[in-house]
């Protein structure tokens, strides 16, 4: 069981009233066995308090259950069901520009989010410390939250909650697992193929679109060999497809007209359409980070070297980016890049 009863103070945005919350929550679970099937069972109990001038309390129960069958032949059948309600906020800037990521509170205005989430799967381990699972999960989600179309969150003249809307989402997909665990060799690999969609009334016509942080294709490969007692040598492969970004599909110029006392006069001012949200992708992540360790077991103590390269290739990721003007006068678009291969050591001592 837990249970929290700290105050947090949230000062989300420049120019926002302060909110004070309190946030409660008590969890209880318990394993059960019948023959080859176990089972977790669980409820968590939360609640949040808004104080303040608007106050508000928001209370949920959430029920969670963990199934397990194990057939012969090293076989294990799984599923697993579970609901949650999230009372702090995720609010992602999803424009043309760096990106920045808030955690906002639920307030009077601001429902909590709720979700639901079910998944099945499998596994079987095979000689030689071989072991490959599969798992499909869909997961439901309500009152997630982002910026209405235009706002942004720098700005003095309106509080934050003026500017977002609240919607649902629905991510589902499938995730494999390859892992070898004995030997001087070991590792793993692992592939997601997912989804995940956000759909607002008051966004992109109603329709849906892919969330910002949608990849449809997440991979991870891991390799650690034993060249000698004290020495081993790693090496970490990670790729993820881009974040989902919208950008215009064109410009064109408007007559436009404003008056100055009683005189009017035109001027031409150009104008960007906006094609569906979120249907461009940045550049795809990937890197290769190596390393190589000593290890030395001393009378009473160990100690560690570790040398290791971040980013082996110098591969230029994407982090935002941002409109710009290319040598011939073109409309372009840039991307900026924060790391680029960085080699790092460190010293470890156990005592």
């Amino acid at each position: 069981m837990e249970a929290g009863f700290n105050e947090i103070q949230f000062d989300t945005l420049v120019g926002s009233e302060k909110i004070h919350s309190l946030e409660y929550a008590l969890y209880a679970e318990d394993d059960l066995q019948w023959g080859a099937l176990r089972a977790n069972v669980g409820l968590h109990a939360a609640a949040f308090q808004v104080l303040g001038e608007e106050p508000e309390l928001y209370f949920s129960l959430q029920p969670r259950l963990s199934l397990r069958y194990l057939l012969p032949r090293e076989v294990a059948l799984k599923a697993s069901f579970a609901t949650m309600s999230q009372f702090i906020n995720l609010l992602t800037n999803e424009s043309l520009s760096l990106p920045t990521d808030l955690w906002v509170p639920s307030t009077k205005r601001i429902l909590p989010q709720r979700s639901w989430q079910a998944a099945v799967g499998g596994a079987k381990t095979f000689g030689e410390g071989y072991e490959v699972s599969v798992e499909a999960y869909y997961k439901q989600m309500k009152n997630v939250l982002s910026y209405r179309e235009g706002a942004e969150f720098v700005g003095l003249e309106s509080d934050w909650q003026d500017k977002v809307t609240q919607g649902d989402g629905e991510a589902y997909g499938l995730e494999f697992f390859v892992q070898k665990k004995e030997g001087k060799t070991t590792g793993w690999i692992g592939y997601t193929l997912a989804w995940n969609w956000r759909q607002f009334d008051e966004i992109n016509g109603g329709d849906r679109y892919p969330f910002k942080y949608d990849r449809r294709h997440d991979a991870e490969i891991v390799l650690t060999h034993q060249l000698s007692k004290g020495i081993s040598v790693s090496g970490t492969w990670v790729y993820g497809t881009g974040n989902a970004i919208t950008l215009p599909l064109y410009r064109y110029l408007t007559q436009m007209t404003s008056s100055f006392g009683d005189q009017e006069f035109g001027f031409l001012r150009e104008v960007e359409a906006i094609g569906e949200k979120n249907s461009f992708r940045m550049k795809p992540y990937h890197r290769l980070d190596l390393g190589i360790e000593f290890f030395k077991q001393k009378k009473h103590w160990s100690r560690t070297w570790v040398l290791s390269v971040y980013n082996v290739y110098n591969r230029k990721n994407p982090y935002y980016v941002y409109p710009a003007t290319g040598d011939n006068g073109q409309r372009v678009f840039k991307q900026v890049s924060l790391f680029s291969i960085i080699p790092s050591i460190a010293y470890n001592f156990k005592f």
